[in-house]
């Protein structure tokens, strides 16, 4: 048959390995013939589509634009809620707000001592 010519063109790691993959379905059963079979179209559709993944890189849509590099020197700073803005012109950590914030601690610590949930 055709078939077992194209099988003598494959190197001797593929046929070892083809080869354990029906040893291991004729372990479990299956018609040795029907395993040769089966594990032999597996092997076809793997090269299939080995080949159209190949083919289909040309295809691909161009990658998305990248945002401009940083210029050298400049750090990143973290937007967050706790860093103050030195462009507001006004002090963040006024003691009006370190007194609230130290009641509102005050109440949180009394509450998880009660046993009680937020």
């Amino acid at each position: 048959m055709a078939r077992s010519g194209v099988m003598r063109d494959l190197d001797e790691a593929t046929r070892a390995e083809l080869a354990a993959k029906v040893e291991k379905r004729v372990a479990a059963g299956m018609d040795r013939s029907l395993a040769r079979r089966k594990v032999w179209d597996d092997y076809q559709a793997e090269l299939v589509a080995i080949a159209a993944g190949v083919a289909g890189i040309d295809e691909r849509p161009p990658p998305p634009d990248l945002p401009p590099a940083r210029e050298k020197g400049k750090t990143y700073q973290p937007k967050s809620w706790y860093i103050p803005r030195t462009d507001s012109g006004q002090d963040f950590f006024t003691p009006e707000r370190m007194q609230k914030s130290r009641s509102e601690l005050e109440k949180l610590k009394k509450r998880l001592k009660a046993g009680v949930k937020s």
